[in-house]
């Protein structure tokens, strides 16, 4: 029996042994105290046996259908989606250091209740205690996201990157300007007229940028004066088609970058300005976080596509009607 052959036949022992977490996580854990669970690899009537209680058969569609019923597709999909992970790539110690850091920085900005209950919500059963390994599934979604649309170039990054796209980020203190005209009232540039603490101000975020081991992304989350602060600064895609959109100023600046170059300060109708050239190529605009989850949420479809094409390169198969039916039903969507 060849590799693909025995994932096709023993896949859903990862995937039974999570849902079997979220199923008995969903009731009572006492209607199990004292009896014996035993996750199964066999088939019995020609379906497949999920895991049997003191030797009685549960079965792996019953299971699915148990899991919708009650949580609809999501529980079933996030155990098909780790199951997926696990085979498809090896955690790595960076990974995990990432991942613990993450864990720590939630668990240090938002209560244990409040993150025991979202994580729980996502399938992790064992709340708090699975963070570091949510962080680690995302990781490893985010480098089966950039696999599909490294393959998908011509359906996921034509248009979004567009003409001579750049990947712009940018740190904003506002201030008071005022336009420069030409000769006919066209606005050419404006002046700058700031208080003294915006000037400080400034001038902080420059010394800043300019130390051998500045992060432009967390300077930008430490002080720029925009609601991009919280995504390190992060605008987006500004191209040929759409840099009408921005401040003309502010979009001449960005689309005169070279990938990886910052601007010197630039003075929009907003204020000061300095802007980053995050990446040019599709190689680089990939490797970018916000980017990824701005093509997500630009396409609702695009996570589980990836997700069932992976299945499909490693032999998974769903032996979940229900769950077969309602992933087709969640890819045909987007054609609607």
């Amino acid at each position: 029996m060849d590799y693909k052959e025995l994932i096709k036949k023993y896949w859903f022992l990862g995937i039974i042994g999570l849902a079997l977490l979220v199923f008995i996580g969903m009731y009572s854990i006492q209607t199990y105290n004292n009896r014996e669970i035993k996750v199964s690899n066999k088939q019995q009537d020609g379906k497949y046996v999920a895991y049997t209680i003191d030797s009685n058969p549960v079965f792996a569609d019953d299971l699915y259908d148990e899991l919708y019923e009650n949580n609809g597709l999501s529980q079933s999909v996030i155990a098909f989606e780790r199951a997926i992970f696990k085979q498809a790539y090896e955690t790595t110690e960076e990974m995990r250091n990432q991942a613990s850091i993450q864990a720590s920085n939630v668990l240090s900005t938002y209560s244990q209740s409040y993150v025991e209950e979202a994580i729980r919500s996502m399938g992790y059963v064992n709340g708090v205690d699975d963070l570091i390994d949510y962080y680690v599934d995302s990781q490893k979604q985010e480098l089966l996201l950039k696999e599909y649309v490294t393959a998908h170039q011509d359906e996921y990054l034509t248009d979004e990157v567009g003409t001579n796209g750049r990947l712009i980020y940018h740190i904003l203190v506002k201030c008071e300007t005022t336009p420069v005209t030409d000769d006919q009232g066209n606005v050419t540039s404006y002046e700058a007229n700031p208080t003294e603490e915006q000037s400080e101000k400034l001038n902080t975020i420059l010394e800043e940028l300019a130390k051998e081991d500045a992060v432009f992304e967390y300077v930008a989350y430490q002080y720029s004066e925009d609601t991009s602060a919280n995504q390190g600064g992060y605008i987006g895609m500004i191209n040929e088609e759409n840099k009408t959109m921005y401040d003309q100023m502010f979009a001449d600046a960005s689309m005169a970058l070279n990938e990886g170059e910052v601007s010197d300060v630039v003075v929009s109708q907003f204020g000061y300005h300095i802007i980053k050239n995050a990446a040019s190529t599709a190689e680089k605009i990939l490797e970018d976080y916000y980017f990824i989850s701005q093509l997500e949420t630009n396409h609702p479809t695009l996570a589980i596509k990836a997700i069932t094409d992976k299945a499909d390169e490693l032999g998974f198969e769903i032996v979940s009607e229900t769950l077969k039916q309602e992933i087709q039903a969640q890819l045909e969507s987007e054609a609607n």
